[in-house]
C-alpha cells in the first residue's frame, strides 16, 4: 500500500506531501480541481505511463521544466523491521530529458517500480472499453500486461521507438525519387526487424495475458451480471493469431506480413501491420458486444474486468493491487455500486474520487478517510476533513 504521495509541478499540482492510511481514500472535489492526476500520477507511477498523456512529459505542469512524482509504499506483509518493508519510489520528468525512475534514490528501470507497486484500475477513458476506438482496447490490455508480464514494458517501449523511426523513414522515402529512394528503403530493413521481434514479444504476452484472464473474467461477470450470455475475450489481428502461439510462430506471421504490405506502404507513408493495430472483441456468448451491448452491458464488462485485473495482479504478486477508482460510481448503477463496495472494502487500499461525497455509498464513506480536492491560488490543493470542517 501508499503511505505517502508527493508531488511537484505535475498538472495542476504545484506541490503535493499527502499521506495516506488503509482502507478507502476518498477525493472529492468538483471536475478539474486536480483529483484525477493524483490517479494518473500513481498509474505513472506502477507502469511508467499515462492512461492520459503521451508522451509523459505532458503531464509536466505548464512553465516548468522538470515535474516529480514521489510514492512511499509499504508492503504490509512484511515485518517491522524488514529493510524492504518500506520503498520510496521517484519518477522524474523532464520536458527535454529522458524520465528518470529510481528506487529509494537509486537509478533503476522503470520496471522496478512497477515491481513494488501494482494498481487495478476503473478510469473513464476506458468507458468505451467495448464500442470504442481500439486504441482504447490496446490501452487497457497494455497497462495491465505491463504489471502481469515480465518484459512486456520494455518490449512496448522498443517497439513504439522502433515503429516512430520506420514511420519517419517511410514517409521520408515517399518524398524521394530513383536512388535516393532505394537508399531510404535498405534504411527500413533493420527497423522492420525490430518491429517483428518486439511485436512478437508483445503479441505473445498478450495472447497469454487473454488466457489467464479468460476464467476469473467468465467468473466475475457470472458474478456481475448472472442474467447475461458468457462472456469471451477474443484478439483480432490480420495475421490470425491464437492462443497458445510462441513468440517464435508470431514472429513468423509478421515478417509474411510486412513482405505483403511492403507496396502499400511505400505509397501510404507508414507501417500498416503489427500490434499497434490489433485489436480485441468481447463476445456475449456468440454474440459481438460492439454491436448489440447496452450501457449496462457495458458497465459490467467493465466491473468484471477490473475484478478479473485484481485477482490475477494478486495472484502474480501475492498481494492485492492498490485499487484506483476514477469517477467509478457515477458511471455505475446501484446493484453495480453494491458489487463494487463489496470487493473494494475487502482490499488493503484503494484511491476513490468522486465529485461529491454524497455520490457515495454511505457505508463506503463511513468506512473511508476523506480530503476535498480544490484549486487555491498557486493550483490543486488537498484538503483533510477537520480542515473542511473548521473552514
Amino acid at each position: 500500500m501508499i503511505e505517502r504521495l508527493r508531488l511537484q509541478k505535475i498538472r495542476s499540482w504545484t506541490s503535493l506531501d499527502a499521506a495516506f492510511g488503509s482502507g478507502p481514500q476518498i477525493l472529492w472535489g468538483a471536475n478539474g480541481a486536480g483529483k484525477t492526476t493524483v490517479v494518473e500520477a500513481l498509474l505513472v507511477a506502477a507502469t511508467g505511463r499515462s492512461h492520459r498523456a503521451a508522451p509523459l512529459r505532458e503531464i509536466v505542469q505548464e512553465g516548468a521544466d522538470v515535474g516529480l512524482i514521489g510514492v512511499g509504499v509499504r508492503d504490509v506483509d512484511a515485518g517491522a523491521d524488514d529493510p524492504l518493508a518500506h520503498s520510496v519510489l521517484t519518477v522524474e520528468i523532464g520536458r527535454e530529458e529522458r524520465t528518470k525512475y529510481n528506487v529509494n534514490g537509486t537509478a533503476r528501470r522503470s520496471e522496478a517500480l512497477g515491481e513494488r507497486l501494482k494498481v487495478a484500475a476503473f478510469v473513464p477513458e476506458e468507458t468505451g472499453l467495448v464500442v470504442g476506438a481500439p486504441a482504447i482496447r490496446r490501452a487497457a490490455l497494455d497497462r495491465i500486461a505491463i504489471q502481469w508480464s515480465p518484459g512486456y514494458r520494455a518490449a512496448l517501449t522498443r517497439y513504439e521507438r522502433s515503429l516512430k523511426q520506420r514511420n519517419r523513414l517511410l514517409k521520408d522515402a515517399l518524398e524521394r525519387d530513383g536512388a535516393a529512394r532505394r537508399t531510404a528503403a535498405a534504411e527500413i530493413a533493420p527497423w522492420t526487424t525490430l518491429l517483428v521481434e518486439s511485436g512478437a514479444e508483445l503479441v505473445a504476452a498478450r495472447l497469454a495475458l487473454l488466457d489467464a484472464l479468460a476464467r476469473p473474467l467468465g467468473e466475475a461477470h457470472r458474478e456481475v451480471a448472472p442474467e447475461e450470455a458468457p462472456l469471451s475475450v477474443h484478439y483480432l489481428s490480420r495475421e490470425g493469431h491464437q492462443p497458445g502461439d510462441t513468440v517464435a510462430t508470431v514472429a513468423d506471421r509478421l515478417r509474411r506480413s510486412f513482405d505483403e504490405t511492403a507496396e502499400a506502404e511505400g505509397f501510404q507513408g507508414h507501417t500498416l501491420v503489427g500490434p499497434h493495430r490489433d485489436d480485441l472483441a468481447f463476445h456475449s456468448g456468440e454474440r459481438n458486444l460492439a454491436t448489440i451491448a447496452s450501457r449496462g452491458q457495458q458497465r459490467s464488462l467493465l466491473l468484471a474486468l477490473l475484478f478479473a485485473e485484481i485477482e490475477l495482479l494478486t495472484d502474480r504478486a501475492g498481494r492485492p493491487p492498490l485499487l484506483l477508482l476514477d469517477d467509478a460510481f457515477s458511471e455505475l448503477d446501484p446493484q453495480r455500486r453494491d458489487h463494487l463496495v463489496e470487493r473494494l472494502t475487502s482490499l488493503p487500499q484503494s484511491i476513490i474520487t468522486t465529485t461529491a461525497l454524497s455520490d457515495l455509498v454511505p457505508r463506503l464513506v463511513e468506512r473511508g478517510t476523506s480530503r476535498e480536492i480544490c484549486r487555491g491560488a498557486r493550483g490543486s490543493e488537498m484538503r483533510a476533513r477537520s480542515e473542511m470542517r473548521d473552514g
